[in-house]
């Protein structure tokens, strides 16, 4: 070890994620925001799945970069159909990269991070410091709208956690109601888990100027052949059963019914794309919803910029990060109550939030929200978003770090 390895903390991260690809998933979004917003004493590197085996090959370091930020990244498996059922789950695949290059991906580290168990398991021996993420409540298994592979094996799950959780020396959950739980489950380890909310970029996803945002409305007009005064609803997600599509293009068909206007713009793929598009033909959708595919985060943020208002119709959650950054950009929301929305949307004030997973009341909500002022709704997202910067909540998670290195120097 180096003299400024010394005096820096290492961290090493473990999910299937590629940092340099286009994947919407709020997962994805927390470790490439950890990465980017980590302090100057803080490295972090990734061990995940390539979207790009030319650009980021297996078995070999590879510089990615995010923000001002210059990432290493080694995949040990390929990700070429994320958003696609594959008959090799990403995290079998992941976990076996992971033993075929243990002795490369357990080096020049201080900290081990984990964004779900199973990569844990082949770590059970190493006597770094380890850290995990819970991003949702675990429950979820037991909903029929989980897109889970563990939701046939609840059981065997919840013993493979119980035995992992041993190992792990900090939690921080997404949810303080998972964190109570999981404190509840496992009293000899409750000071462990931690709440801590997720966030928005404020670099990335903040308000256009009127100019920049009547440019930016111009353009995506132009691109999707939209109407000038089109009311424009944009959804960010996968296409799963989780974030629950076809009930957000049911919902939209009663609200345009009463809002001819109105056009949904949905930006992410996945499984039920098929589903999807079936429904939009046979709802006479056609021109009226449209599928923008996958985006970069900064497209995102300019689609959201020219936007009127965020729909979201997921089963359950964690706390979305995609709802931050639209209301980072000034929109109001309209969604099912799930996860932790409750600290962000006021209903009345910023948009609505429905206790139903019934079309009629997410349509009657969305007429609602667009027949408000925008001005005051774009005011109260931008303000309530406002402490939900990386700034503010991540300093708990970097000090963690910081914490675990000590100690996996102390051990050494």
């Amino acid at each position: 070890m180096t003299q400024s390895d010394k005096t820096k903390t290492r961290v090493r991260v473990f999910y299937q994620i590629d940092p340099a690809g286009a994947v919407a998933g709020g997962i994805d979004s927390v470790i490439r925001g950890i990465a980017k917003w980590a302090p100057d004493d803080i490295e972090i590197s990734i061990v995940g799945l390539t979207m790009d085996e030319v650009a980021r090959p297996i078995g070999k370091w590879t510089d990615v970069q995010l923000g001002a930020r210059t990432v290493k990244f080694f995949p040990v498996g390929r990700n070429n159909l994320p958003m696609q059922r594959s008959r090799i789950p990403l995290s079998v695949r992941l976990n076996a990269g992971i033993v075929r290059y243990y002795r490369e991906i357990s080096r020049d580290c201080d900290v081990l991070e984990f964004h779900r168990i199973e990569p844990a398991l082949p770590f059970f021996f190493n006597s770094r410091y380890k850290n995990m993420f819970m991003h949702q409540k675990m429950d979820i298994l037991y909903n029929p709208n989980s897109d889970m592979g563990w939701k046939h094996w609840p059981g065997a799950y919840f013993a493979l956690e119980s035995f992992i959780i041993d190992q792990i020396k900090t939690v921080f959950c997404v949810r303080e109601e998972a964190m109570e739980a999981y404190r509840q489950r496992y009293p000899k380890y409750a000071e462990r888990f931690k709440f801590i909310p997720t966030w928005m970029d404020p670099q990335t996803f903040h308000p256009a100027t009127p100019d920049g945002r009547q440019s930016l409305r111009t353009q995506l007009l132009s691109q999707y052949g939209l109407e000038p005064d089109a009311d424009i609803l944009v959804s960010v997600g996968r296409l799963d059963h989780q974030k629950n599509p076809l009930l957000a293009i049911a919902a939209f068909a009663q609200a345009i019914a009463k809002r001819p206007t109105a056009r949904l713009l949905m930006v992410g793929d996945g499984i039920l794309r098929n589903d999807v598009e079936q429904f939009i033909t046979q709802s006479n959708l056609v021109g009226r919803v449209i599928l923008a595919g996958l985006k970069s985060p900064q497209e995102i943020s300019q689609i959201l910029q020219a936007s009127d208002l965020y729909l979201m119709s997921s089963a359950y959650e964690g706390m979305p990060i995609s709802v931050l950054e639209a209301m980072g950009t000034g929109l109001p929301v309209v969604s099912t109550t799930v996860g932790e929305l409750k600290r962000v949307v006021e209903s009345g004030r910023n948009g609505q939030l429905i206790d139903s997973h019934e079309p009629a009341d997410l349509a009657d909500a969305i007429l609602k929200v667009l027949a408000q002022p925008s001005a005051p709704q774009r005011a109260a997202s931008i303000e309530l978003v406002s402490p939900f910067i990386p700034d503010r909540v991540l300093e708990p998670v970097f000090n963690a770090y910081r914490k675990g290195a000590e100690q996996t120097r102390l051990a050494v």
